[in-house]
């Protein structure tokens, strides 16, 4: 049984603005995972601005209060994204993600067992 849908859509160049001027932003939001693995890439903003959207998605879904740089967004083998949290929630989540150079969106369902 579906208990949560969250979705949610962010401008890139907006998170980017944010990223770049806000000191500890990243570091509030974000993971030391999710950060190595954003700046693997040859533009990371997309990629954080992705993620971004997946944890406003999960709030939405579950209505958990957890801090955000505690949610990760990470990629299983075959690069699907997927949740890793400091803690099991009693459920399952599905998630997806897209991205283009401008925006980025994110959905999460959550379905209990």
């Amino acid at each position: 049984m579906i208990k949560g849908v969250g979705v949610d859509v962010i401008e890139v160049e907006r998170l980017r603005r944010s990223l770049e001027r806000c000191k500890g932003f990243r570091e509030r939001i974000f993971s030391s995972r999710e950060i190595e693995l954003c700046l693997r890439s040859r533009d990371p903003f997309p990629r954080f601005a992705a993620r971004f959207a997946a944890k406003e998605a999960f709030f939405k879904a579950t209505g958990l209060k957890i801090p955000w740089n505690r949610i990760e967004v990470l990629n299983d083998p075959t690069g699907a994204p997927h949740f890793s949290l400091p803690e099991p929630i009693a459920g399952r989540l599905h998630l997806s993600l897209s991205h283009l150079k401008e925006s980025a969106v994110a959905m999460v369902v959550y379905e209990s067992l």
